[in-house]
């Protein structure tokens, strides 16, 4: 029943505004993005990025102790991955929040990350079976399409760097 909720929150432009990320199997595991300076990376304006995992919960429990959890989201970007899912990017409410979707071709959630300090997710560029999305804070968050793993990348991928 909650994943029917949370389908349909999407489907009226809202996600769980929290910083999470949630996967279809209803595992939600808490994160956070911070940074560190780093004069070296000019890039992302001498900051380097980090995520840490803050515990988990599933999403009936999440649902069920807490209220007002929704954030109203504006899609930024998209891209089609394969024949069957797109990666989809933006920004929610405060101008701090960001999220990434991935989703089936007939617009179910599959997995989803939701950042409260990252800032909005602008861009989109595929390598392979990497999604990187670009803050506009400048770091990316790389997602694996084959087991939906993440990682930081803190360079610029234009330049290689």
């Amino acid at each position: 029943m909650n994943i029917n909720l949370l389908q349909n929150k999407w489907l009226n432009n809202q996600l769980i505004g929290l910083a999470l990320i949630y996967d279809c199997s209803g595992l939600i595991r808490f994160i956070d993005i911070d940074f560190i300076k780093n004069s070296k990376l000019t890039h992302s304006y001498q900051k380097e990025y980090f995520l840490t995992y803050e515990g988990d919960t599933t999403l009936n429990t999440l649902l069920k102790d807490n209220d007002d959890i929704w954030s109203e989201i504006q899609i930024n970007n998209k891209v089609f991955v394969d024949d069957k899912h797109i990666v989809l990017c933006g920004e929610g409410e405060m101008g701090s929040d960001g999220f990434i979707v991935k989703m089936d071709i007939n617009n179910n959630i599959k997995w989803f990350l939701y950042s409260t300090t990252s800032n909005p997710f602008i861009n989109i560029k595929q390598k392979e079976n990497n999604i990187y999305i670009q803050s506009t804070s400048n770091f990316y968050i790389v997602l694996n399409l084959i087991n939906n793993d993440i990682f930081i990348h803190n360079g610029n991928i234009l330049s290689n760097k």
